[in-house]
């Protein structure tokens, strides 16, 4: 089989051919002391991009939220997140472990608190609970298929967290699919919460990395959080080169990876034994339903796999499909086809 086509993360990017001669080519220092110039280039690229005072690179989305809840609150205090969120469910109960947080989760739409929830969740200052010490936003949403969290809901809550004297943290991996369709300003996003982390290794195709962005004082306790999580690196510019080619040469193709989506989505949705299972197709996340009684998720999932065609089994019926730029439309050709031979 000549091709696989591989649509179970937008994480299985690779570096361009100009991200891997940015890095052979990259003038760095030590990024443990201050002094690699191509890392400082990136993280003052990033905080102006968000309108921000400062950044850091990190080695990984984890680490890069993990240590942006560490670096808002102390230990004991309250987060409150959207019960799908990634921060809280898909990061090996770090919350708890590394920053002492206690969680108020609240099952949102579409990965939306509902706002009368959300202001009820703020403490009452009294020794018998914790503080409410941060509120955590996804976007896009990736549990709720990809979707596109709208300004104004980030507005309502960035106004609410304030009014208490709470920071707000945006989860933004997926950042660059939701600004590619709805033309928001990066700095915008960034005007509605106080920190944000961002992959560099999904979308944008580098091979590692993740960056914090907030205001100065902020960004100099996450690099204490950083240095004790171990994220502290060396010659890091050589990952961090990667980065400033990103924004040139594969930010601007995000909107492919979305329309994408999108076409398999229609194409899926005429198969019987399959159903969309989120409302919209917003982004570059599809989370198919399988309904056909003869076959569950992990089954499809094999037997595709056995075509050429790989995607990730979320249980018995989920089915997930990501695309990005190592996939194109031959990809999605290929995939409909295998499902139509599969459920045939």
């Amino acid at each position: 089989m000549s091709r696989i086509a591989d649509f179970r993360s937008d994480t299985v990017t690779r570096p361009t051919a100009r991200m891997i001669e940015a890095m052979a080519s990259a003038q760095v220092g030590d990024d443990v002391l201050g002094d690699d110039p191509t890392v400082m280039r990136l993280e003052s690229t990033f905080a102006a991009m968000f309108g921000k005072e400062a950044a850091i690179f990190l080695p990984s989305g984890t680490m890069g939220n993990q240590c942006a809840v560490a670096a808002h609150i102390v230990p004991g205090e309250e987060v409150i997140v959207e019960a799908n969120a990634h921060i809280s469910k898909y990061e090996g109960g770090a919350l708890a472990r590394i920053a002492g947080a206690h969680n108020c989760m609240i099952q949102g739409e579409r990965g939306m608190l509902p706002l009368p929830d959300l202001a009820r969740a703020f403490r009452a200052p009294s020794v018998h609970f914790p503080r409410t010490g941060l509120v955590c936003v996804e976007q896009t949403h990736l549990m709720s298929g990809g979707c596109i969290v709208p300004l104004e809901y980030l507005q309502e809550v960035k106004g609410m967290a304030a009014h208490h004297g709470v920071p707000v943290h945006m989860d933004g991996a997926r950042l660059w699919n939701a600004q590619a369709e709805t033309g928001v300003s990066f700095e915008e996003y960034g005007s509605v919460s106080d920190s944000i982390s961002v992959s560099l290794c999904k979308g944008l195709s580098c091979p590692v990395g993740s960056m914090l962005i907030g205001d100065g004082a902020y960004i100099e306790r996450a690099r204490r959080v950083r240095k004790w999580m171990g994220g502290g690196m060396r010659q890091a510019g050589y990952l961090a080169a990667c980065g400033l080619v990103a924004l040139e040469e594969t930010l601007p193709l995000i909107s492919e990876d979305n329309a994408r989506c999108r076409r398999l989505s229609v194409a899926a949705l005429g198969l019987d034994g399959l159903n969309m299972a989120q409302e919209t197709v917003d982004t570059n996340v599809l989370f198919l339903e399988v309904t056909d009684s003869a076959i569950d998720a992990p089954m499809l999932e094999s037997e595709l796999a056995e075509r050429g065609v790989m995607t990730l089994a979320l249980g018995p019926r989920l089915l997930r499909f990501v695309t990005h730029r190592g996939i194109i439309d031959a990809d999605v050709e290929h995939a409909v086809r295998a499902l139509q031979s599969i459920l045939s």
